[in-house]
This record gives structure tokens, C-alpha cells and sequence, in this order.
């Protein structure tokens, strides 16, 4: 029995040993691609990997709000410590500028640096995995064409400042599957390139997608919405897409602007909208519209109206919490967001027909008012006024009996939100 046990130790130790040191990863990328591209062939990638860069996001995820272009440095928080996205302009020193074509392509479709270092999965390569390796090609010609920015990456921090690299080994073993975009004979044109887009480069399942204990994308759940840094994203199923009033029209005006009748863009989307899909060229958009909108009998269903407003909440008896949050609404958003919720453009936008108060869960429209937004731009020159936070303006009863009061009148919501849930709200301006 002693033996029996000791083999036993001693195949879970080598197994370990073997998974640590990558002995059981296998590499996406061709010998081929070891072959570098000629001036000319980069040369004429530049277009193609331009909008491919786009659709990746590469630059809301790569760039500060206030800094250089894809020179790196955003935080993204996770409960470990604060990681730093990387500096992926051509610089030699602090960039990607050395580089091969083959290095590129195993960091987008291996999650591989050079040197067989382990990328952190902030850089989601569990979905740039999908990656072409023609479409690789564009995007490191496009990338390599950008002038080089000599600026380093801030330290992480917390368990990232350890030498932790070689257990992410480990995770990719647990979470990273092969997987394959979607591709269907019986599809259109649109919905096989949407379905490229949003399950690959797009990555829309990182943040619309639940996670397991690892943060890890849940995969049997896969777009059916997450809560991430403080907001909910929300599902972005057939189903739920146009149970908030969204037909292909709708979507993709959304996501090329920012502005819908269903509301606007902030938090993470809103650097989703900015950076990525409003740049993009319409029919990929249409595209990624289309794909999202699709049942799975191949129909896109007829969108929903808006729901009705509570009886309670259009004649509410005196004295209640829905009388007290209209008031409260009467007195401190009307004056942007007008008395019947129409809004005002380039101001604030509408509440009649906002999406958001139709949520099941209150947390968004909990965070918008306990937080507020700052200032947004949009295309065509459109832009929306900073909301100022009112943590430190209402109590948590007075925001508790307006949100709720929103989500009855504009959202069809009966459900009471309680002065618990507004405490519960972390406050990111003291």
C-alpha cells in the first residue's frame, strides 16, 4: 500500500512538474509563419489589419484615456492584484518592435510571449485564439506601421508582482479549449462574419460571459451576461437583445454610435463603442449585429416595445416610496433628463425607452446614480454631459425610492430596491 501510494505521489508530482513547465502545450501557429513577410506583403495588410485591429479593441484595452495609442498602462483589476495592459506599439525597448511574425502570432493565438513566457488572460487569447492566421498577418503589419512609443508599463501588482507567469500554465489547461468560430453553409454571408468577429478578435464574451471560480469564461453560458468591474453586462442572447427593443437597425447603430433609443453607452461599453465598433466599417458592424440577433432557428424575432409604466408608479399614493422617489426624480434629474423622461440631446439622455431600466438586476442604474458618468463623446460630433454622483447628494432611502420609481415607470420593474442594495454600491468618488 505504501508503494502504491508513493507511484501515486510521484505521477501527480511529475504531472505537475510536466503542466508547469508547459510540456503539454501545443502551439496554433504553422512552421511556415517562422518565414518573415515582405515589405510589401505588410504593405499591403496595412488596410485589412487596421479594421481587424479595430474589431479587437486593441486600442480601448491598450491605450490610457489620456495617453499615447496602444502604448499601454490601462489597469484592469482583478481580485489578485492590478495588471497593466502592455505597451504594443513597435518600440524595440518597451513595445512589441522586436517581434517576429511568428512571436505575434503565437501571443494572439497561443497566449504565448516570446521567449515561451505565458501571457496573463487579461489579454483574452481564449478567444483570440480564433484568429485566422492570414488575419494575424494583417493585424501585425498594421501594428508594426504605427510610430513606436517609448514608454514602459507600469509595475502590476499584488500576486503579479511575483514570478507567477509559469502557473498560468495551469489555468490554460483548465480554461483555454480549442476552440472554432462558428461557420455555417446554411447562414449568410453577414452572420458567418459576425459570428467570427464576436466569438473571436471581438472578445464580447469576455465581458458578457459569467465566469467560474477560476475567472475563467464559462463557456456553457457564453454570452448570457456577467458582472464585471462594478457593472452588469448584460446578456447579449436573441432573446434578451430584442427583448430590449433591438432589431439589426438598432444594434448596429448602437454600437457605431453610442446612442440608441435605448439608451447610451458608458462604463466598459462605452470604451467598447468609442475605440472599436464606432471606427469599424458598417457592414462589419451590420455584421456582428446580425449574428447576436439571431435565434437559433436562423431568424432574427420582431423586437419588443418598451414596457408600459407601472400603475403604482404614474399615480402613486401619497406619502409612499414610489410617491417619494418621483419627487426626488422631479427634483434632481428632471431638469436634464426632462419631466416625461425625454431627455435633452447632447445633454442627457432619455429615460422613456432606456433599456437599462428594464434590467432585472438594478445594479447599472444603482452605479450610474450612486457614481454618475463623466463627460461622453460620440460620433458626429454628438457628446453627453458628465451625470455627477449622488453618494454624498441623497441617502441611501432617498436613491433606493427613486431607482426604484425609474425601473416602475420606464422599465416595467415592480420590484423595490431597498437602501441595502444602494449601500452595497462600491463609491468610487469620496
Amino acid at each position: 500500500m505504501r508503494r502504491i501510494m508513493f507511484a501515486i505521489l510521484a505521477i501527480i508530482v511529475v504531472g505537475g512538474l510536466a503542466v508547469l513547465f508547459g510540456l503539454f502545450r501545443s502551439t496554433a501557429v504553422a512552421p511556415e509563419y517562422e518565414k518573415p513577410l515582405s515589405t510589401a506583403e505588410m504593405q499591403a495588410l496595412i488596410p485589412k489589419g487596421r479594421e481587424l485591429a479595430l474589431a479587437g479593441d486593441c486600442f480601448g484595452c491598450h491605450s490610457r484615456p489620456s495617453g499615447p495609442m496602444l502604448a499601454g498602462g490601462v489597469p484592469i483589476a482583478t481580485p489578485f492584484g492590478v495588471i497593466h495592459s502592455s505597451n504594443i506599439t513597435p518600440d524595440p525597448t518597451y513595445g512589441i518592435g522586436k517581434y517576429t511574425r511568428a512571436d505575434f502570432h503565437r501571443a494572439l493565438r497561443d497566449g504565448m510571449a516570446p521567449g515561451g513566457r505565458s501571457l496573463y488572460p487579461a489579454m483574452p487569447y481564449v478567444y483570440t485564439h480564433l484568429t485566422r492566421p492570414e488575419d494575424a498577418d494583417a493585424i501585425y503589419a498594421y501594428i508594426m506601421s504605427l510610430p513606436p512609443i517609448a514608454q514602459p508599463t507600469p509595475e502590476n501588482t499584488g500576486v503579479f508582482r511575483l514570478p507567477v507567469r509559469m502557473f498560468m500554465n495551469f489555468w490554460d489547461l483548465l480554461n483555454f479549449p480549442d476552440r472554432r468560430a462558428p461557420q455555417r453553409a446554411d447562414r449568410s454571408e453577414a452572420w458567418n462574419r459576425g459570428a467570427y468577429l464576436v466569438e473571436g478578435l471581438g472578445h464580447c464574451g469576455s465581458c458578457h460571459t459569467p465566469m467560474n471560480f477560476m475567472m475563467g469564461p464559462d463557456f456553457s453560458k457564453q454570452l448570457q451576461g456577467a458582472v464585471i468591474e462594478g457593472y452588469e453586462a448584460p446578456p447579449l442572447t436573441s432573446a434578451a437583445l430584442t427583448s430590449r427593443g433591438y432589431d439589426i437597425d438598432t444594434l448596429t447603430t448602437f454600437l457605431a454610435t453610442g446612442i440608441a433609443p435605448q439608451g447610451t453607452a458608458f462604463g466598459g461599453m462605452y470604451t467598447v463603442t468609442h475605440f472599436s465598433t464606432s471606427a469599424m466599417e458598417r457592414k462589419d458592424v451590420e455584421a456582428i449585429a446580425t449574428y447576436l440577433l439571431t435565434d437559433a432557428t436562423g431568424r432574427v424575432p420582431e423586437p419588443k416595445q418598451p414596457p408600459a409604466p407601472l400603475p403604482e408608479a404614474q399615480h402613486p399614493a401619497a406619502g409612499s416610496p414610489m410617491d417619494r422617489g418621483r419627487l426626488t426624480y422631479a427634483a434632481a434629474c428632471a431638469g436634464c433628463h426632462g419631466l416625461q423622461g425625454e431627455g435633452i440631446p447632447n445633454v442627457a439622455p432619455a429615460m422613456k425607452g432606456n433599456a437599462t431600466l428594464a434590467e432585472e438586476n438594478p445594479l447599472n442604474v444603482l452605479t450610474v446614480v450612486v457614481n454618475g458618468v463623466p463627460v461622453r463623446k460620440f460620433t458626429g460630433n454628438q457628446r453627453l454631459y458628465a451625470m455627477p454622483p449622488f453618494a454624498h447628494r441623497l441617502a441611501n432611502d432617498e436613491i433606493a425610492d427613486l431607482v426604484t420609481w425609474l425601473r416602475a415607470e420606464w422599465g416595467g420593474r415592480d420590484q423595490p430596491v431597498t437602501p441595502e442594495a444602494v449601500a452595497a454600491i462600491p463609491r468610487s468618488v469620496e
